[in-house]
């Protein structure tokens, strides 16, 4: 895989950007947390399933909702890694300086769209709440699945912006 200048990860600066990393890193850490108990959840509803005729009850349920929040909270320390897919056929020819400032604009684009995100989701969530939305299986509180994920999002274009500058500043990654 090609990087899109020849760098992979976001060296933080600063008190800001060390707290930023860090609470990417405890995210991620607590989204891989929530995908262990989604494994060991489904291989204990398979084998209940089988060998007993008993399922956990609500399965599909938590594992959608495991899997996105999951997947959200795991989203900020992609950004800080620069494990995000780069799609680089029509820049191979460039110079580093262009691609530094299209992967700036780049994350100023995912920022602005984190940020717009979390906001609708929070929104969204919200209303769930208000409305007392829950699932059919085990009325779990729908709402509930969105308590990571609108902090995630905003983690995230928090994230994009710290690349962005440090992409516009030229600064080095590790």
């Amino acid at each position: 895989m090609a990087e899109s200048v020849n760098m992979s990860t976001v060296s933080p600066g600063g008190v800001i950007g060390r707290t930023i990393s860090m609470a990417c890193v405890v995210l991620a850490v607590l989204g891989g947390v929530f995908f262990l108990v989604e494994a060991l959840m489904s291989v204990t509803s398979v084998i209940g399933r089988t060998l007993f005729n008993l399922p956990v009850p609500g399965d599909y349920e938590l594992v959608q909702m495991l899997s996105a929040m999951g997947i959200a909270m795991c989203l900020p320390y992609c950004q800080l890694k620069r494990g995000h897919v780069f799609v680089d056929f029509f820049t191979l020819w460039a110079p580093t300086s262009l691609k530094r400032a299209l992967d700036a604009i780049a994350a100023l684009l995912l920022a602005v769209s984190s940020f717009l995100l979390a906001w609708r989701i929070w929104d969204g969530m919200m209303e769930m709440r208000e409305y007392g939305e829950t699932s059919m299986v085990i009325a779990l509180p729908v709402w509930w699945g969105y308590i990571p994920v609108a902090p995630s999002f905003f983690l995230l274009g928090l994230a994009a912006l710290q690349t962005f500058v440090l992409d516009l500043r030229g600064s080095e990654h590790a």
